[in-house]
């Protein structure tokens, strides 16, 4: 067996990653005509096409993850802890630039050169070609701590440093002079921008303000507050209207008019974490944007009075996954559940199939109420659900249960929104737990914490009954819940430490299992009729539904077990051939 483990197990690809909280990059094709940005995601960067947002290239894996992001006409330049790589064709790694005795945290392409920036006042300027030092500046970050770099457009040889502090100072690299320092505005610099006036920059601050400074004259033109905390981005609008765009920690974007001074417009929410990146194209109305939510936005300026709407959007979970399971069976599609309150659909063929299905928010009348904010309209997030695609085209065919809510709520997958029924149980005044769709797609199957199991009209959503004879199927939490092929059999299983067997139809209890401990899942395989339960005692059982009774039982977890999938004979086959070869 190889020292790094099995090849078995290796990644493939990542499904629903596109951004993190570094800010990305922008590059344009000449040859292409066509602008490209690049995102961080861990140890790699993606590259997509702005016109479309369709993937264009995966980098290498780097030993870590990447800090920070530059490039230029030909190169992509990423940072990883002391070590600089730069990457060619936007996938191998073709130069490392090792000098660095802390943590690279900005990067600058300027012609043949790269000037980068560490957390412990280096600031090195590199020849690009060879990866040799051409200069080496250091200052104390005690008095001046870099925090911010920028090029002056037509400043031949010299870049515009930002500091912590708030001064900032404007050096020569070909001579390594210092010739200008600014005093600054008593706020740290957390952005410099070049506007598209020659000696025009915009500064933005921890405090909120943004400056728009003469730099050649050191005079100040106009300055704005934004109330949303530090500036995290700001870009200029060059193909017309003098706008200039600020990020904020909130997801916030406000827009300002450089000519009346004033606050044009802006988004909130338009990312639901800060504002890593905010980058106008050159020449176009067009604004891309991108933030630790893992979404990348393109948004468009064709509104009247100024306004932008968004255009694409390339988004996963911006918090963990909690549940995925295959959705249809030619495995070409999964939907996933996370901690944010989205339900989304993962293609593994093509990105441009993934679809968003929503967050999960309230009833649309209680939206228009005043004086809610986005949190409040949330419903909790998703816990468990079942689908199907047997009858998608007629009603929802995705039913989801939610933390510590008492209804079930319905999904339509072709129209990617949530549906028309919100299930719950007459009487009931605990939450849903477990929920299971028949194969027929027209009845939905809910287990509660009180120990109900309920049925549900799909189309209708008319409540169809509940097994047990004093509407009770378990003395306990309902754990599981399924039901086989032909919609003859339904099988639960709660705390109560019971498997019990149901009639579908007449809802008459067959026959009662008891098992060694109580089970915290199940999952059943339709096409054998092999039923999987997870024990709170670490074990795994199979329990044959024909002759009902356990047919496996797999020791060996030392922990809670999350999840089970089951395959085709054929599948364990090759699966358990394939592993007693490797050993």
């Amino acid at each position: 067996m190889p020292a790094g483990g099995s090849s078995l197990f290796s990644g493939f690809r990542v499904l629903g990653l596109y951004s993190n909280h570094v800010p990305h990059a922008l590059r344009y094709h000449l040859k292409h005509r066509e602008f490209y940005v690049v995102t961080a995601v861990g140890r790699s960067f993606h590259t997509f096409n702005v016109n479309r947002l369709g993937i264009v290239a995966v980098s290498n894996s780097l030993p870590d993850d990447i800090t920070c992001l530059a490039a230029d006409r030909m190169l992509v330049f990423a940072a990883t802890g002391r070590l600089i790589s730069a990457f060619a064709r936007n996938k191998e790694v073709v130069m490392h630039y090792n000098g660095h005795e802390q943590e690279v945290r900005l990067l600058l392409p300027l012609g043949d050169q790269l000037i980068s920036a560490d957390s412990g006042g280096d600031v090195i300027v590199w020849d690009v070609q060879s990866g040799e030092v051409y200069l080496r500046l250091h200052f104390d970050p005690a008095t001046f701590d870099v925090s911010a770099m920028m090029h002056p457009s037509t400043y031949l040889n010299k870049v515009l440093l930002g500091s912590s502090q708030g001064a900032l100072q404007l050096w020569n690299i070909k001579t390594s002079k210092l010739l200008f320092t600014f005093a600054g505005w008593s706020a740290g610099v957390t952005v410099l921008q070049q506007s598209p006036a020659v000696d025009v920059v915009g500064v933005g601050t921890a405090t909120g303000r943004i400056i728009i400074h003469n730099i050649r004259l050191d005079e100040t033109l106009m300055s704005f507050t934004q109330d949303w905390g530090p500036i995290t981005s700001l870009s200029f609008r060059t193909d017309g209207p003098p706008t200039v765009a600020s990020g904020s920690p909130q997801g916030h974007i406000a827009f300002w008019d450089l000519e009346r001074r004033q606050l044009v417009t802006q988004h909130r929410h338009a990312h639901r974490t800060s504002i890593a990146g905010a980058t106008f194209l050159q020449g176009e109305p067009i604004l891309v944007t991108n933030g630790a939510d893992n979404a990348i936005k393109v948004w468009i300026f064709d509104q009247e009075g100024g306004g932008a709407r968004l255009l694409r959007i390339r988004q996963g979970h911006s918090a963990p996954p909690t549940t995925i399971h295959h959705h249809g069976n030619d495995g070409k599609n999964i939907l996933s559940a996370g901690q944010d309150g989205t339900l989304q659909s993962f293609s593994t063929v093509h990105e441009r199939f993934n679809k968003n299905l929503g967050s999960v928010n309230k009833k649309k009348e209680k939206k228009k109420k005043k004086g809610l904010t986005y949190e409040e309209l949330r419903l909790p997030a998703i816990t468990a659900f079942s689908s199907s695609v047997t009858r998608q085209s007629d009603w929802d065919g995705i039913v989801a249960c939610h933390r510590d809510r008492l209804a079930t709520t319905t999904w339509n997958y072709q129209r990617c929104t949530m549906g028309a029924h919100h299930l719950q149980p007459p009487g009931s005044r605990r939450g849903a737990i477990a929920v299971n769709i028949t194969s027929c797609g027209n009845f939905a199957v809910i287990g509660s914490s009180c120990g109900r199991v309920d049925v549900y009209n799909l189309q209708s959503g008319l409540h169809r009954g509940c097994y047990g004879d004093d509407e009770k199927a378990h003395n306990g939490v309902v754990r599981g819940i399924a039901t086989d092929t032909l919609n003859q059999l339904t099988l639960t299983t709660g705390s109560d430490w019971l498997l019990k067997f149901w009639r579908f139809k007449s809802k008459k209890l067959e026959e009662e299992m008891k098992l060694n401990a109580a089970p915290a899942s199940m999952k059943l395989h339709r096409e054998s009729g092999m039923l999987a339960l997870a024990l709170d005692d670490f074990t795994l059982v199979v329990v044959d539904i024909e002759t009902r009774r356990v047919v496996r039982k797999f020791a060996g977890h030392h922990s809670n077990i999350n999840d089970m999938v089951g395959w085709m004979k054929e599948h364990c086959e090759q699966l358990w051939s394939l592993i007693s070869k490797s050993f």
